[in-house]
């Protein structure tokens, strides 16, 4: 009988809901977004290795690539790429390079005024004007993976009303740092970033975000709307 009892006790919790079992309970809206400004207002920058995977539906390309990553408030963004092949990607404000080191080759550019620069996963140097560049809410399917311990939310253009991007959020529900971004486009195009072992630091040299090379063509940013990219 007490077997019995113990195993009907155990089918009762594991047909609990997962927040129940978990003991998480989500915070409102606002104090997430306090605690996420919080961790980041700390500092100045950040590095993290990253894994991104970048989709074209409608041509059926999927790219994988990773690095890492180093931010500095604000606007500066430079990536390390390791795989699949050795790149340099620098974001400064309004202007970017894409540096293959093996070539000595490089691409430049500058992001059009009518592009969104928060779309080129801006928004990592400047984490406080979330609710000034977005709408935000939490995503409504599922605001909480109890799998990846990861809060989720949405962002959505707050300067287009039709906005052609949505962004979607994964904030570790522990340190509050932005674990995962997918930048989706109006064609369902997606880029997603997937980050780890996000170190939080005092001070980056500018040197870092600076590529020399030798030579340099200019680029449609159409062509580098997901950076990195593989060279076709």
């Amino acid at each position: 009988m007490k077997r019995t009892t113990l195993l009907a006790i155990a089918m009762v919790l594991f047909l609990l809901p997962d927040s129940g079992r978990a003991g998480f309970e989500l915070p409102a809206l606002s104090e997430v977004l306090h605690r996420l400004n919080a961790v980041y207002a700390k500092h100045c920058c950040f590095k993290a290795a990253f894994d991104q995977v970048t989709v074209n539906v409608a041509m059926d390309l999927r790219d994988h690539f990773r690095g890492t990553m180093y931010v500095k408030k604000p606007g500066m963004i430079a990536l390390d790429v390791n795989f699949p092949e050795r790149q340099e990607v620098v974001v400064r404000g309004r202007s970017y390079t894409v540096y293959f080191p093996d070539e000595g080759n490089s691409v430049k550019g500058d992001i059009p005024p009518d592009v969104n620069l928060e779309h080129f996963f801006g928004f990592f140097a400047d984490i406080k004007a979330l609710e000034q560049n977005f709408t935000v809410s939490f995503q409504a399917k599922s605001p909480y993976s109890e799998q990846d311990k990861l809060i989720r939310l949405q962002l959505i253009d707050r300067k287009k009303s039709r906005s052609t991007y949505r962004i979607l959020l994964g904030i570790d529900s522990d340190r509050y740092t932005i674990k995962r971004a997918i930048i989706y486009d109006a064609l369902g195009n997606y880029n997603r970033f997937d980050l780890s072992h996000i170190t939080f630091l005092d001070s980056l040299p500018d040197s870092r975000f600076r590529i020399r090379y030798n030579r340099a063509k200019d680029a449609d940013i159409s062509e580098f709307q997901f950076l990195p990219k593989n060279k076709q």
